[in-house]
Protein backbone atom coordinates (compact mmCIF):
# COMPACT_ATOMS: atom_id res chain seq x y z
CA UNK A 1 0.00 0.00 0.00
CA UNK A 2 1.17 3.39 -0.64
CA UNK A 3 1.55 5.67 2.17
CA UNK A 4 0.09 9.29 1.49
CA UNK A 5 -0.17 10.95 5.32
CA UNK A 6 3.38 12.81 5.04
CA UNK A 7 2.30 14.09 1.81
CA UNK A 8 -1.12 14.95 2.41
CA UNK A 9 -0.08 16.64 5.56
CA UNK A 10 2.20 18.84 4.22
CA UNK A 11 -0.06 19.87 1.36
CA UNK A 12 -2.42 20.79 3.71
CA UNK A 13 0.13 23.10 6.27
CA UNK A 14 0.60 24.94 2.65
CA UNK A 15 -2.68 25.18 1.63
CA UNK A 16 -3.55 26.83 5.24
CA UNK A 17 -0.91 29.39 4.61
CA UNK A 18 2.59 29.03 3.23
CA UNK A 19 1.53 30.50 -0.03
CA UNK A 20 5.14 29.10 -0.97
CA UNK A 21 6.79 30.41 -3.83
CA UNK A 22 4.82 33.06 -4.05
CA UNK A 23 6.96 34.19 -1.18
CA UNK A 24 9.89 33.35 -2.86
CA UNK A 25 8.96 34.94 -6.21
CA UNK A 26 7.54 37.91 -4.98
CA UNK A 27 4.41 37.35 -6.67
CA UNK A 28 1.20 35.41 -6.01
CA UNK A 29 0.57 32.27 -8.04
CA UNK A 30 -1.90 33.64 -9.83
CA UNK A 31 0.85 35.18 -11.71
CA UNK A 32 2.54 32.39 -12.90
CA UNK A 33 2.69 31.66 -16.69
CA UNK A 34 1.30 28.94 -18.04
CA UNK A 35 2.08 25.67 -18.17
CA UNK A 36 3.70 24.24 -21.24
CA UNK A 37 2.44 20.83 -20.72
CA UNK A 38 -0.82 20.82 -19.02
CA UNK A 39 -0.68 20.39 -14.83
CA UNK A 40 -3.50 16.57 -15.01
CA UNK A 41 -6.79 16.90 -12.97
CA UNK A 42 -7.03 14.21 -10.48
CA UNK A 43 -8.74 11.04 -11.33
CA UNK A 44 -11.73 10.14 -10.06
CA UNK A 45 -9.68 7.61 -7.48
CA UNK A 46 -8.09 10.43 -6.19
CA UNK A 47 -9.16 12.42 -3.03
CA UNK A 48 -10.03 16.15 -3.64
CA UNK A 49 -6.95 17.97 -3.70
CA UNK A 50 -4.24 15.07 -3.81
CA UNK A 51 -2.83 14.03 -7.05
CA UNK A 52 -3.38 10.74 -8.04
CA UNK A 53 -1.06 7.83 -7.72
CA UNK A 54 -3.28 4.88 -8.65
CA UNK A 55 -1.54 3.71 -11.98
CA UNK A 56 1.87 2.32 -11.44
CA UNK A 57 4.93 4.32 -13.26
CA UNK A 58 8.13 3.32 -14.02
CA UNK A 59 10.09 7.16 -14.54
CA UNK A 60 13.53 6.69 -16.75
CA UNK A 61 16.25 9.03 -15.53
CA UNK A 62 19.60 10.29 -17.37
CA UNK A 63 22.70 10.71 -15.35
CA UNK A 64 26.01 11.90 -16.72
CA UNK A 65 28.96 9.85 -15.51
CA UNK A 66 29.75 6.26 -15.01
CA UNK A 67 27.40 3.77 -13.74
CA UNK A 68 28.55 2.80 -10.44
CA UNK A 69 29.18 -1.12 -9.59
CA UNK A 70 26.31 -0.96 -7.40
CA UNK A 71 23.92 1.71 -8.71
CA UNK A 72 21.02 -1.24 -8.92
CA UNK A 73 21.39 -1.95 -5.36
CA UNK A 74 21.11 1.76 -4.18
CA UNK A 75 18.26 2.60 -6.19
CA UNK A 76 16.11 -0.96 -5.87
CA UNK A 77 15.74 0.32 -1.95
CA UNK A 78 15.02 4.19 -3.36
CA UNK A 79 12.73 2.72 -5.71
CA UNK A 80 10.80 0.54 -2.85
CA UNK A 81 10.19 3.70 -0.68
CA UNK A 82 9.26 5.39 -4.10
CA UNK A 83 6.86 2.83 -4.75
CA UNK A 84 5.19 3.15 -1.52
CA UNK A 85 4.70 6.70 -1.47
CA UNK A 86 3.98 7.51 -4.78
CA UNK A 87 4.08 4.20 -7.05
CA UNK A 88 6.24 5.17 -8.68
CA UNK A 89 9.78 3.96 -9.13
CA UNK A 90 13.18 4.84 -11.95
CA UNK A 91 15.16 3.84 -14.40
CA UNK A 92 18.51 5.15 -14.12
CA UNK A 93 20.44 5.42 -17.63
CA UNK A 94 23.73 7.10 -17.71
CA UNK A 95 25.63 8.95 -20.21
CA UNK A 96 29.61 8.81 -19.70
CA UNK A 97 31.97 11.99 -19.29
CA UNK A 98 33.32 11.03 -22.62
CA UNK A 99 29.76 10.88 -24.50
CA UNK A 100 27.58 13.29 -23.11
CA UNK A 101 28.21 16.52 -25.03
CA UNK A 102 27.57 14.32 -28.29
CA UNK A 103 24.35 12.41 -26.80
CA UNK A 104 22.92 14.53 -24.43
CA UNK A 105 21.12 17.10 -27.54
CA UNK A 106 20.69 13.78 -29.27
CA UNK A 107 18.31 12.04 -26.57
CA UNK A 108 15.98 15.01 -26.93
CA UNK A 109 15.06 14.56 -30.55
CA UNK A 110 15.39 10.35 -30.53
CA UNK A 111 11.49 9.34 -30.15
CA UNK A 112 12.81 7.86 -26.81
CA UNK A 113 10.47 7.63 -23.93
CA UNK A 114 11.98 9.34 -20.90
CA UNK A 115 11.09 11.51 -18.27
CA UNK A 116 14.33 12.94 -15.49
CA UNK A 117 17.26 14.44 -16.65
CA UNK A 118 20.55 15.98 -14.90
CA UNK A 119 21.28 19.42 -16.24
CA UNK A 120 22.84 22.75 -15.09
CA UNK A 121 24.10 25.98 -16.60
CA UNK A 122 27.34 24.12 -17.97
CA UNK A 123 24.88 21.31 -19.32
CA UNK A 124 22.30 22.41 -21.60
CA UNK A 125 19.79 24.09 -19.22
CA UNK A 126 19.63 27.33 -21.45
CA UNK A 127 20.31 25.41 -24.84
CA UNK A 128 17.03 22.53 -24.15
CA UNK A 129 15.03 25.69 -21.66
CA UNK A 130 14.76 27.62 -24.99
CA UNK A 131 14.18 24.59 -27.59
CA UNK A 132 10.94 23.71 -25.11
CA UNK A 133 13.14 20.51 -24.67
CA UNK A 134 12.07 20.85 -20.85
CA UNK A 135 8.62 20.92 -19.27
CA UNK A 136 7.47 23.98 -17.36
CA UNK A 137 7.61 23.93 -13.20
CA UNK A 138 5.16 26.48 -12.42
CA UNK A 139 4.39 27.48 -8.83
CA UNK A 140 1.20 25.65 -9.00
CA UNK A 141 2.64 22.85 -10.10
CA UNK A 142 5.54 22.80 -7.37
CA UNK A 143 2.29 23.14 -4.96
CA UNK A 144 0.69 19.91 -5.60
CA UNK A 145 3.57 18.00 -6.48
CA UNK A 146 6.40 19.09 -4.86
CA UNK A 147 5.35 20.65 -1.78
CA UNK A 148 8.35 19.87 0.02
CA UNK A 149 10.70 21.25 -2.38
CA UNK A 150 7.98 24.56 -2.83
CA UNK A 151 8.65 24.94 1.19
CA UNK A 152 12.20 24.65 1.33
CA UNK A 153 13.87 25.99 -2.36
CA UNK A 154 16.24 28.95 -1.63
CA UNK A 155 13.92 31.65 -3.43
CA UNK A 156 17.16 33.12 -4.78
CA UNK A 157 17.40 29.39 -6.83
CA UNK A 158 13.60 29.92 -8.24
CA UNK A 159 14.76 33.26 -9.66
CA UNK A 160 18.38 31.85 -11.11
CA UNK A 161 16.19 29.31 -12.76
CA UNK A 162 14.25 31.55 -14.68
CA UNK A 163 14.32 31.58 -18.62
CA UNK A 164 12.20 34.22 -20.36
CA UNK A 165 10.49 34.38 -16.78
CA UNK A 166 9.59 30.37 -16.93
CA UNK A 167 11.33 28.00 -14.87
CA UNK A 168 12.36 24.15 -16.44
CA UNK A 169 14.36 23.14 -13.59
CA UNK A 170 14.73 22.23 -9.99
CA UNK A 171 18.07 23.94 -8.91
CA UNK A 172 19.87 22.06 -6.24
CA UNK A 173 19.28 23.36 -2.64
CA UNK A 174 22.63 23.70 -1.56
CA UNK A 175 25.61 26.71 -1.51
CA UNK A 176 28.53 25.68 -3.59
CA UNK A 177 32.09 27.15 -3.81
CA UNK A 178 33.42 25.23 -7.11
CA UNK A 179 37.46 25.64 -6.53
CA UNK A 180 40.41 23.15 -7.75
CA UNK A 181 43.13 21.15 -6.33
CA UNK A 182 46.03 19.01 -7.37
CA UNK A 183 46.03 15.30 -6.30
CA UNK A 184 49.67 14.48 -5.84
CA UNK A 185 51.65 11.80 -5.07
CA UNK A 186 53.97 12.35 -1.55
CA UNK A 187 55.80 9.75 -2.39
CA UNK A 188 57.44 10.72 -5.62
CA UNK A 189 57.39 14.20 -4.34
CA UNK A 190 59.54 13.36 -1.62
CA UNK A 191 61.78 11.16 -3.88
CA UNK A 192 62.47 14.58 -6.39
CA UNK A 193 62.83 16.73 -3.05
CA UNK A 194 59.66 18.90 -4.51
CA UNK A 195 58.31 20.70 -1.17
CA UNK A 196 54.92 21.85 -3.13
CA UNK A 197 52.62 21.24 -5.70
CA UNK A 198 50.31 24.70 -5.29
CA UNK A 199 50.90 27.11 -8.57
CA UNK A 200 51.19 26.26 -12.41
CA UNK A 201 54.92 26.67 -11.79
CA UNK A 202 55.24 23.93 -9.04
CA UNK A 203 53.62 21.86 -11.17
CA UNK A 204 55.52 22.20 -14.03
CA UNK A 205 58.66 21.13 -12.10
CA UNK A 206 57.26 18.09 -10.38
CA UNK A 207 55.89 16.75 -14.10
CA UNK A 208 59.46 17.49 -15.52
CA UNK A 209 60.79 15.24 -12.88
CA UNK A 210 58.63 12.33 -14.01
CA UNK A 211 58.90 12.65 -17.13
CA UNK A 212 63.04 12.59 -16.26
CA UNK A 213 62.68 9.55 -14.20
CA UNK A 214 59.11 7.45 -14.01
CA UNK A 215 59.06 6.76 -17.88
CA UNK A 216 55.81 4.52 -16.79
CA UNK A 217 53.70 7.31 -15.47
CA UNK A 218 51.96 9.41 -17.51
CA UNK A 219 52.55 12.92 -15.00
CA UNK A 220 48.97 14.60 -16.39
CA UNK A 221 46.47 12.01 -18.08
CA UNK A 222 44.15 14.53 -19.37
CA UNK A 223 41.40 12.72 -21.26
CA UNK A 224 37.92 12.90 -21.42
CA UNK A 225 35.37 15.27 -22.85
CA UNK A 226 34.60 16.20 -18.72
CA UNK A 227 38.69 17.46 -18.65
CA UNK A 228 39.91 18.20 -21.94
CA UNK A 229 40.06 22.05 -21.02
CA UNK A 230 40.81 21.64 -17.24
CA UNK A 231 44.45 22.78 -17.72
CA UNK A 232 43.09 25.20 -20.52
CA UNK A 233 41.15 26.13 -17.82
CA UNK A 234 43.58 27.22 -14.96
CA UNK A 235 46.08 28.97 -16.82
CA UNK A 236 43.25 31.17 -18.99
CA UNK A 237 41.71 32.06 -15.76
CA UNK A 238 44.29 33.05 -14.06
CA UNK A 239 45.74 35.06 -16.75
CA UNK A 240 42.78 36.67 -17.30
CA UNK A 241 42.23 37.47 -12.99
CA UNK A 242 45.68 38.92 -13.55
CA UNK A 243 44.62 41.07 -16.64
CA UNK A 244 43.51 44.81 -16.09
CA UNK A 245 40.45 43.78 -18.02
CA UNK A 246 39.27 41.12 -15.94
CA UNK A 247 37.92 39.27 -18.86
CA UNK A 248 35.35 36.42 -17.56
CA UNK A 249 33.31 33.54 -19.54
CA UNK A 250 30.23 34.85 -20.94
CA UNK A 251 27.06 32.18 -22.09
CA UNK A 252 27.35 28.76 -22.50
CA UNK A 253 31.10 26.86 -22.80
CA UNK A 254 30.78 26.40 -26.53
CA UNK A 255 30.17 29.82 -27.64
CA UNK A 256 33.75 30.19 -26.66
CA UNK A 257 32.93 34.05 -25.74
CA UNK A 258 33.99 36.17 -23.02
CA UNK A 259 33.77 39.70 -21.56
CA UNK A 260 35.24 41.90 -19.51
CA UNK A 261 33.26 42.40 -16.75
CA UNK A 262 34.69 45.81 -15.76
CA UNK A 263 33.07 47.08 -19.05
CA UNK A 264 29.56 48.36 -18.72
CA UNK A 265 29.00 48.11 -22.59
CA UNK A 266 29.66 43.97 -22.16
CA UNK A 267 31.64 44.03 -25.58
CA UNK A 268 31.93 40.55 -26.21
CA UNK A 269 34.58 38.32 -27.98
CA UNK A 270 35.78 35.42 -28.95
CA UNK A 271 37.78 34.08 -26.26
CA UNK A 272 40.72 33.61 -29.35
CA UNK A 273 40.80 37.57 -29.77
CA UNK A 274 41.44 38.29 -26.15
CA UNK A 275 45.23 39.57 -25.73
CA UNK A 276 45.86 36.51 -22.82
CA UNK A 277 44.75 33.55 -25.15
CA UNK A 278 47.87 33.34 -27.42
CA UNK A 279 50.08 33.18 -24.28
CA UNK A 280 48.07 30.35 -22.66
CA UNK A 281 48.25 28.53 -25.85
CA UNK A 282 51.60 28.43 -26.46
CA UNK A 283 52.12 27.32 -22.76
CA UNK A 284 49.85 24.38 -23.38
CA UNK A 285 51.94 23.34 -26.26
CA UNK A 286 55.38 23.86 -23.95
CA UNK A 287 53.37 21.24 -21.50
CA UNK A 288 52.63 19.11 -24.21
CA UNK A 289 55.71 19.31 -26.01
CA UNK A 290 57.60 18.18 -22.94
CA UNK A 291 55.53 14.83 -22.37
CA UNK A 292 53.01 16.20 -19.60
CA UNK A 293 50.21 14.32 -21.22
CA UNK A 294 49.70 11.85 -23.49
CA UNK A 295 49.90 11.74 -27.49
CA UNK A 296 46.42 10.09 -27.25
CA UNK A 297 44.57 12.88 -25.28
CA UNK A 298 42.83 13.74 -27.69
CA UNK A 299 40.97 10.42 -27.55
CA UNK A 300 41.52 8.98 -24.40
CA UNK A 301 38.47 8.48 -22.65
CA UNK A 302 39.32 7.99 -19.44
CA UNK A 303 39.65 11.13 -17.23
CA UNK A 304 42.43 12.33 -15.36
CA UNK A 305 41.42 10.97 -11.67
CA UNK A 306 40.58 8.03 -12.66
CA UNK A 307 43.98 7.23 -14.60
CA UNK A 308 45.62 8.61 -10.97
CA UNK A 309 43.37 5.95 -9.14
CA UNK A 310 44.66 3.42 -11.38
CA UNK A 311 48.30 4.76 -11.05
CA UNK A 312 48.38 5.52 -14.06
CA UNK A 313 49.37 9.09 -13.52
CA UNK A 314 51.52 11.08 -11.08
CA UNK A 315 48.83 14.00 -10.75
CA UNK A 316 45.64 14.83 -11.19
CA UNK A 317 43.83 17.96 -11.48
CA UNK A 318 39.72 17.98 -10.03
CA UNK A 319 37.03 20.30 -8.42
CA UNK A 320 37.85 19.88 -4.17
CA UNK A 321 34.17 17.56 -4.17
CA UNK A 322 36.24 14.98 -6.81
CA UNK A 323 38.83 15.21 -4.35
CA UNK A 324 36.51 14.63 -1.03
CA UNK A 325 34.74 11.89 -3.01
CA UNK A 326 37.81 9.66 -3.48
CA UNK A 327 40.39 10.86 -1.34
CA UNK A 328 40.03 8.08 1.67
CA UNK A 329 39.50 5.54 -1.20
CA UNK A 330 42.80 6.32 -2.45
CA UNK A 331 44.40 6.93 1.19
CA UNK A 332 43.32 3.40 2.27
CA UNK A 333 43.76 1.20 -0.95
CA UNK A 334 47.21 2.89 -1.49
CA UNK A 335 48.86 4.46 1.84
CA UNK A 336 52.39 3.84 0.13
CA UNK A 337 51.50 6.72 -2.51
CA UNK A 338 50.86 9.04 0.66
CA UNK A 339 48.70 11.35 -1.70
CA UNK A 340 48.65 14.72 -1.22
CA UNK A 341 46.20 17.79 -2.03
CA UNK A 342 47.00 21.18 -2.81
CA UNK A 343 44.94 24.27 -3.88
CA UNK A 344 45.10 24.68 -7.68
CA UNK A 345 43.54 27.88 -7.07
CA UNK A 346 47.13 30.31 -7.33
CA UNK A 347 44.68 33.25 -5.80
CA UNK A 348 42.19 33.35 -8.46
CA UNK A 349 38.98 33.62 -6.72
CA UNK A 350 36.87 30.41 -6.62
CA UNK A 351 33.52 30.72 -7.56
CA UNK A 352 30.75 31.02 -5.66
CA UNK A 353 28.61 29.03 -8.00
CA UNK A 354 24.57 29.70 -8.76
CA UNK A 355 22.18 27.05 -8.16
CA UNK A 356 22.14 25.99 -11.47
CA UNK A 357 25.27 24.85 -11.27
CA UNK A 358 23.26 21.25 -10.68
CA UNK A 359 20.06 20.60 -11.11
CA UNK A 360 17.15 18.18 -12.69
CA UNK A 361 14.40 18.96 -15.11
CA UNK A 362 11.84 17.10 -16.79
CA UNK A 363 11.35 16.43 -20.41
CA UNK A 364 8.99 18.18 -22.11
CA UNK A 365 8.01 14.65 -23.87
CA UNK A 366 7.28 12.70 -20.59
CA UNK A 367 4.29 10.67 -20.22
CA UNK A 368 4.10 11.81 -16.50
CA UNK A 369 5.56 14.97 -15.82
CA UNK A 370 3.80 15.09 -12.52
CA UNK A 371 4.78 11.70 -11.39
CA UNK A 372 8.52 12.98 -12.15
CA UNK A 373 8.13 15.74 -10.65
CA UNK A 374 6.96 13.93 -7.68
CA UNK A 375 9.30 11.53 -7.58
CA UNK A 376 12.18 14.62 -7.66
CA UNK A 377 10.10 15.96 -4.84
CA UNK A 378 11.48 12.71 -2.83
CA UNK A 379 15.02 12.72 -4.18
CA UNK A 380 15.95 16.34 -3.22
CA UNK A 381 13.93 16.10 0.46
CA UNK A 382 13.21 12.56 1.89
CA UNK A 383 16.20 12.03 4.16
CA UNK A 384 16.40 8.35 3.45
CA UNK A 385 16.25 8.75 -0.37
CA UNK A 386 18.32 11.54 -0.34
CA UNK A 387 21.16 10.20 1.55
CA UNK A 388 21.07 6.43 -0.45
CA UNK A 389 21.38 8.47 -3.32
CA UNK A 390 24.20 11.18 -2.28
CA UNK A 391 26.09 8.33 -0.14
CA UNK A 392 24.83 5.04 -0.59
CA UNK A 393 23.76 2.38 1.58
CA UNK A 394 24.25 3.33 5.42
CA UNK A 395 25.65 0.50 6.86
CA UNK A 396 27.43 -0.95 3.39
CA UNK A 397 28.86 2.00 1.77
CA UNK A 398 29.00 4.67 4.91
CA UNK A 399 27.92 5.16 8.29
CA UNK A 400 27.03 7.88 9.76
CA UNK A 401 29.04 9.97 12.12
CA UNK A 402 27.25 12.49 14.55
CA UNK A 403 24.65 14.83 12.57
CA UNK A 404 26.88 16.23 9.51
CA UNK A 405 29.43 13.79 8.93
CA UNK A 406 30.07 10.51 7.74
CA UNK A 407 33.04 7.36 7.20
CA UNK A 408 33.20 6.03 4.22
CA UNK A 409 33.60 1.99 4.33
CA UNK A 410 35.52 -0.22 2.25
CA UNK A 411 32.24 -0.81 -0.10
CA UNK A 412 31.87 2.71 -1.09
CA UNK A 413 34.62 2.15 -4.10
CA UNK A 414 31.26 0.59 -5.47
CA UNK A 415 29.30 3.88 -4.67
CA UNK A 416 31.91 6.90 -3.82
CA UNK A 417 30.65 9.68 -1.93
CA UNK A 418 28.99 12.35 -3.93
CA UNK A 419 29.66 11.08 -6.99
CA UNK A 420 27.26 9.38 -8.90
CA UNK A 421 25.52 12.18 -10.52
CA UNK A 422 23.51 13.28 -7.43
CA UNK A 423 24.49 16.96 -7.48
CA UNK A 424 21.15 18.10 -8.78
CA UNK A 425 19.88 16.79 -5.54
CA UNK A 426 22.40 17.99 -2.85
CA UNK A 427 20.34 19.21 -0.15
CA UNK A 428 21.72 21.67 2.44
CA UNK A 429 19.22 19.99 4.85
CA UNK A 430 20.80 16.61 4.58
CA UNK A 431 24.12 17.29 3.64
CA UNK A 432 26.74 15.38 5.29
CA UNK A 433 30.94 15.27 5.54
CA UNK A 434 33.62 12.92 4.95
CA UNK A 435 35.21 12.65 8.20
CA UNK A 436 39.02 11.09 7.74
CA UNK A 437 38.90 12.87 4.63
CA UNK A 438 41.46 16.11 3.16
CA UNK A 439 43.71 16.77 5.99
CA UNK A 440 44.43 19.91 5.39
CA UNK A 441 40.43 20.46 3.35
CA UNK A 442 39.35 23.37 6.50
CA UNK A 443 42.65 25.24 5.98
CA UNK A 444 41.59 25.79 2.18
CA UNK A 445 38.43 26.26 2.85
CA UNK A 446 39.01 29.12 5.13
CA UNK A 447 40.81 30.23 2.26
CA UNK A 448 38.38 29.38 -0.69
CA UNK A 449 35.33 31.14 1.43
CA UNK A 450 37.35 34.43 2.15
CA UNK A 451 37.99 35.26 -1.73
CA UNK A 452 35.08 33.48 -3.20
CA UNK A 453 32.99 35.60 -5.91
CA UNK A 454 30.02 35.66 -8.32
CA UNK A 455 30.81 36.87 -11.21
CA UNK A 456 29.33 39.64 -12.71
CA UNK A 457 27.62 37.25 -15.59
CA UNK A 458 27.11 34.72 -13.16
CA UNK A 459 23.62 34.28 -13.16
CA UNK A 460 23.22 35.43 -17.03
CA UNK A 461 21.50 32.71 -19.31
CA UNK A 462 22.11 33.27 -22.83
CA UNK A 463 18.95 32.82 -25.23
CA UNK A 464 19.94 31.65 -28.35
CA UNK A 465 16.79 31.20 -30.13
CA UNK A 466 17.71 33.95 -32.80
CA UNK A 467 21.25 32.13 -33.94
CA UNK A 468 20.46 28.24 -33.58
CA UNK A 469 22.26 27.53 -36.53
CA UNK A 470 25.28 29.59 -35.32
CA UNK A 471 25.76 27.98 -32.36
CA UNK A 472 25.25 24.11 -33.74
CA UNK A 473 28.17 25.36 -36.11
CA UNK A 474 30.05 26.73 -33.38
CA UNK A 475 29.95 23.80 -31.00
CA UNK A 476 31.08 21.47 -33.90
CA UNK A 477 34.25 24.00 -33.61
CA UNK A 478 34.33 24.05 -30.27
CA UNK A 479 34.75 20.44 -30.24
CA UNK A 480 37.50 19.93 -32.62
CA UNK A 481 39.65 22.92 -33.32
CA UNK A 482 39.42 24.98 -29.96
CA UNK A 483 40.09 21.37 -27.91
CA UNK A 484 42.85 20.52 -29.62
CA UNK A 485 44.33 24.07 -28.76
CA UNK A 486 43.30 23.64 -25.47
CA UNK A 487 45.45 20.49 -25.33
CA UNK A 488 48.34 22.47 -26.63
CA UNK A 489 48.64 19.76 -30.12
CA UNK A 490 49.22 22.56 -31.97
CA UNK A 491 52.94 23.17 -33.97
CA UNK A 492 51.99 27.34 -34.97
CA UNK A 493 50.08 28.68 -32.23
CA UNK A 494 49.71 32.11 -34.17
CA UNK A 495 49.05 30.39 -37.40
CA UNK A 496 46.23 27.93 -36.28
CA UNK A 497 44.41 30.84 -34.00
CA UNK A 498 44.03 32.75 -36.24
CA UNK A 499 42.08 29.53 -38.69
CA UNK A 500 40.09 29.21 -35.81
CA UNK A 501 39.08 32.81 -35.94
CA UNK A 502 38.39 32.09 -40.08
CA UNK A 503 36.25 29.07 -39.04
CA UNK A 504 34.06 30.90 -36.38
CA UNK A 505 34.06 34.57 -38.59
CA UNK A 506 32.25 32.07 -41.24
CA UNK A 507 30.30 29.73 -38.77
CA UNK A 508 28.49 33.22 -37.89
CA UNK A 509 30.30 34.22 -34.75
CA UNK A 510 30.11 37.82 -35.31
CA UNK A 511 26.17 37.44 -34.86
CA UNK A 512 26.07 34.99 -32.29
CA UNK A 513 28.40 37.44 -30.37
CA UNK A 514 26.20 40.95 -31.35
CA UNK A 515 23.43 39.01 -29.90
CA UNK A 516 24.96 38.19 -26.70
CA UNK A 517 25.93 41.62 -26.55
CA UNK A 518 22.82 42.89 -26.48
CA UNK A 519 21.50 40.36 -23.64
CA UNK A 520 24.18 40.96 -21.36
CA UNK A 521 23.47 44.54 -21.96
CA UNK A 522 19.98 44.17 -20.87
CA UNK A 523 20.99 42.23 -18.14
CA UNK A 524 23.22 44.76 -16.64
CA UNK A 525 20.54 47.17 -16.92
CA UNK A 526 18.14 44.71 -15.09
CA UNK A 527 20.70 43.98 -12.47
CA UNK A 528 21.35 48.07 -11.78
CA UNK A 529 24.63 48.14 -13.74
Amino acid sequence: MRKKTRFCAFLAALTMGLGILSGCTGAPASSAPAQAASVSAPASGAQAGEPDTSEAVTLTMYLIGDRPVDNDEVFAKINEKLKEEINATIDVKFMSWGEYEQKYPLIFASGEDWDIIYTADWCFYNAQATKQGFWEITQEALETYAPMTAGSMYPEAWEQAKVDGRVYMLPMNYKEITSYVYLVRGDLMDKYDIKSVASLDEAEAYMDAIVANEPTLIPLDVGSDYDKLFVFDRMWQKANWESEEKVTGVGSWQAMASVSELDDGAAVKGNFDQPEFQGVIERLKDWKDRGFWSKNAVVNTQNNTESFQAGKSALALCNVNTAKSIYAQMAAEHPEWDVRVFDAQEDVPPVLNSYLANGMSIFSKSRNPERALMALDYLRNDAEINNLFCYGIEGKHWEASGEHGLVSLPDSTNYAYDSNCNWGVRNDAYWRVVEGGIPNFEEMNEVWKENARSGRYQTFVFDDSNVKNEIAAITEIFNTDYKLLGLGFTDDPAGDIAKLKEKMAAAGAEKVYAEMQKQAQAFNKANGG
